[in-house]
């Protein structure tokens, strides 16, 4: 868990699949509440994965990668999340206590989708994938990150009284 959240969030694998149960108020303004099942990523990359469903907890409710650059609930990030209702969004916060902006969204889109967000330097982009293979990028930023992030998978509520709880497959970390 990431900052204060209401309910105790967990994360598992099994069989190729993770499942990762997060409460909290959301991932955006200038600090988050969420959970974050992640590991270091030094240098340039590329997290993707398969949301294959979420809780419907809110129309904001957000499960998707995510880079990162601290546990702190103020820390610049960026990700790339499925909604229940308001399709995919990329956002991304650039320095502590910062405001979280979006960088680009598609509409229309609910799990299961495939997402993914690429480090290139200090550009970070994100698409989007039907089915794995063919790729829409979403947005693209550029801002400034240590060389070492926290990388994988996001999940908040937007909601501090309720579990969104979202599985995963197909994640790769390259």
């Amino acid at each position: 868990d990431v900052s204060w959240v209401g309910l105790t969030g967990s994360a598992a694998y099994n069989n190729g699949v993770y499942t990762v149960a997060g409460s909290g108020w959301d991932i955006w303004s200038n600090s988050d509440a969420f959970n974050f099942a992640s590991s270091s990523m030094s240098g340039n990359g590329t997290i993707t994965a398969r949301v294959t469903s979420q809780s419907n907890t809110n129309d904001w409710a957000k499960a998707g990668v995510m880079m990162r650059s601290t546990l702190d609930g103020n820390a610049p990030h960026v990700m790339v999340v499925v909604t229940p209702s308001n399709g995919v969004q990329m956002a991304y916060r650039t320095s502590a206590g910062d405001i979280t902006n979006f960088a680009g969204s598609v509409s229309g889109i609910t799990a299961p989708y495939w997402v993914r967000l690429t480090r290139a330097g200090s550009t970070f982009t994100g698409f989007v994938s039907a089915d794995g293979v063919n790729w829409t990028q979403v947005g693209s930023i550029g801002f400034d990150m240590p060389s070492t992030l926290l990388t994988g998978l996001a999940v908040t509520a937007h909601d501090n009284q309720l579990l969104n709880v979202a599985t995963f497959d197909n994640v790769t970390l390259s």
